[in-house]
């Protein structure tokens, strides 16, 4: 009994220290940001973002590694079916951080004979992995949740329990707002996605809070119930990240607010006869153009070059991200 205490301790402080560390690193990068906007008139620091994002992983896994072990300790401890779950949706995540971290380090690999388009697109596969899994656990634990209502079997978890789920809500937000950031900076989906994912659960653990003091008043279908809404939720998130990592496998065109601007913009260039095709698709973190104009056929090979060049400076002018930009010529 003292060994378990002893480690409930040893948990908590190592919670209370990576939250606190968490919140440092934030308040630096935020204060390195604003700096950057003061001298550059907006964005961030570019090497601030790749610090944070290359942070990300081993951020994520040290952090789910404690949380499996303070819900799974008190879930336990604390005979609450709903943390119980919510444990096992943290040893989900870690297992997606991990995938992750494989498929960043595919994605950035560079581009070669047998993959001229580069490996942008493994993201999206691991991002798909990462949510099907997550979609088989989901499942398991509305099943068991709501066998556990029909049969009527009482719950009545102890209200120790509420600290693991109150101790996940803080670490997972933090987790999340710096996940989220640095996705979006670096533009990776797999790393959104797996923020998205410590922001399900900040909405598990509310659950699994509130099914806990619900039961503790009498009402002890509350803590099963909380269990079915942490799967729900996981279910929710699953087919709408699923569905996107699909639709850009199968080439979704990009932002149509995006092509309309550079199409008003590319109509305003001389030495040309016209717009053919503007299209753009997704891979992964890198956004590709590929801009097809119409020319006069007795153009000299100079003045093309000239507006190709042109065509090129004004996409990346308007693409506020890491881009390629392929510019073709048509004879009119």
């Amino acid at each position: 009994m003292m060994m378990l205490k002893f480690f409930a301790v040893v948990l908590i402080a190592a919670i209370i220290i990576f939250a606190a560390f968490l919140y440092r690193g934030a308040t630096k990068l935020e204060e390195e940001n604003r700096a950057a906007n003061a001298d550059k008139g907006g964005g961030c620091s570019g090497a601030s973002c790749q610090k944070c994002a290359q942070r990300v992983g081993v951020v994520n896994i040290i952090g789910n590694i404690l949380m499996i072990c303070i819900k799974g300790y008190m879930g336990v401890a604390g005979r609450s079916k709903g943390l119980i779950a919510d444990a096992i949706h943290s040893s989900a995540d870690l297992l997606a951080t991990i995938i992750m971290i494989i498929g960043l380090r595919i994605s950035d690999k560079q581009t070669d004979a047998q993959y001229p388009y580069g490996y942008g697109k493994a993201e999206y596969i691991v991002s798909i992995c990462i949510y099907l899994f997550l979609l088989c656990i989901g499942s398991f634990i509305i099943y068991n949740g709501v066998w556990t209502i029909v049969e009527g079997r009482i719950v009545n978890p102890c209200l120790s329990a509420a600290w693991g789920a109150i101790f996940s809500i803080i670490i997972n937000e933090l987790m999340f707002r710096q996940s989220i950031c640095a996705g979006k900076h670096i533009n990776s989906p797999s790393m959104q996605a797996k923020a998205w994912e410590s922001r399900s659960d900040v909405y598990s653990s509310v659950a699994v809070l509130i099914g806990i003091i619900g039961a503790k008043l009498g009402f002890h279908w509350m803590d099963p119930l909380a269990a079915v809404i942490v799967g729900v939720i996981i279910l929710k998130i699953c087919i709408e990240q699923v569905k996107d990592a699909v639709l850009n496998l199968m080439d979704k065109s990009y932002d149509e607010d995006y092509i309309e601007d550079i199409n008003k913009s590319l109509q305003k260039m001389e030495n040309i006869a016209g717009i053919k095709k503007v299209v753009a698709r997704e891979l992964g973190p890198i956004l590709e153009f590929e801009v097809n104009l119409y020319v006069m056929p007795d153009i000299s090979v100079k003045i093309g070059e000239a507006v190709k060049r042109e065509a090129y400076n004004i996409v990346t002018a308007i693409v506020d991200r890491k881009s390629t930009v392929k510019v073709r010529l048509f004879a009119k």
